[in-house]
């Protein structure tokens, strides 16, 4: 965990890269995610980079933030391109930070259900359109030996497993942990996010098994 002076750091250049926000507008739009919502989560895009930061000129930065305030920070891609295709990883951080569940404040909600999928943005949104915690595993494949501790407080954990390989795996692994896991399969090569942008707030609450009065 960071020490007290490096979080100041943090939060100042998370401070100033939420300046830039409108640069991300279209990256944005094209995935619904409203300016309120990324104001809310605080992002921001590296235009003028804090020391240490100067790779990740261009690129959307997600904070995560726990009691203690900032403790890390991701870097996403906004190219129109295909990062594989271009060798460009899509998320990146800065090195020796460590694998955190994204929005980690969330296991202390005084709730019944919480919700588990993979990446950033999908947390935004199923917490913004179901209205119930979420955290987000940076990776099918971050799965950590402690994580299992953070949800014995509730009695569901519905695990939205990407519709790919990667995704079904996170999901067997993580009911093999928790006997009170559910699973909600996405379609094949979606996850939320994009279930979101084709579907709407309809699609995802369907597939959570809500129903609208």
């Amino acid at each position: 965990m960071p020490s007290a002076k490096q979080r100041k750091s943090l939060d100042k250049a998370v401070t100033a890269y939420q300046q830039n926000l409108e640069t991300a507008r279209g990256f944005l739009s094209a995935r619904k995610i409203s300016r309120e919502l990324a104001q809310l989560w605080r992002l921001g895009v590296v235009v003028s980079p804090e020391v240490g930061h100067e790779p990740y000129v261009g690129r959307l930065c997600i904070p995560y933030v726990n009691k203690l305030g900032v403790v890390a920070v991701k870097f996403r891609c906004m190219a129109d391109h295909d990062c594989k295709a271009e060798n460009c990883p899509k998320y990146t951080q800065p090195a020796g930070q460590e694998v955190l569940l994204f929005n980690v404040l969330a296991v202390e909600d005084d709730a019944d259900t919480i919700h588990i999928c993979e990446g950033e943005l999908d947390t935004m949104v199923l917490s913004s359109v179901l209205g119930e915690p979420a955290v987000g595993l940076p990776g099918a494949s971050n799965w950590q030996p402690h994580y299992p501790f953070h949800f014995k407080g509730f009695d569901r954990v519905v695990v939205w497993a990407d519709g790919d390989k990667a995704g079904k795996d996170m999901a067997g692994r993580v009911r093999k942990e928790l006997n009170n896991a559910e699973v909600v399969p996405m379609p094949q090569g979606h996850d939320v996010n994009s279930v979101f942008v084709e579907l709407g707030v309809e699609g995802i609450r369907k597939l959570a098994g809500v129903e609208d009065e």
